[in-house]
């Protein structure tokens, strides 16, 4: 955990809870994480991706991979 947090506690259905951790297992994500993501745009609106980001975030929650040579040609692929 960061050094400098605090802890929350919720309390919210079970069969929410449920959803939650299905929602943030299909993530391959903590519960915790998870929710801190959803956050990020709520509590820090000024931190917007651009769209080559917005485009690898697609592409990576429908598990779409990069075929790469080595690291030069990744890098090309990926436009850095």
């Amino acid at each position: 955990m960061a050094v400098n947090t605090t802890r929350m506690s919720i309390d919210i259905a079970k069969k929410d809870h449920k959803r939650l951790k299905l929602l943030a297992d299909q993530e391959d994500m903590t519960i915790r994480d998870f929710v801190l993501s959803i956050l990020e745009p709520v509590l820090h609106p000024e931190r917007k991706p651009n769209e080559t980001t917005k485009q690898a975030m697609k592409a990576a929650r429908k598990r779409r991979t990069i075929k790469a040579t080595d690291f030069e040609d990744l890098c090309g692929k990926l436009g850095i």
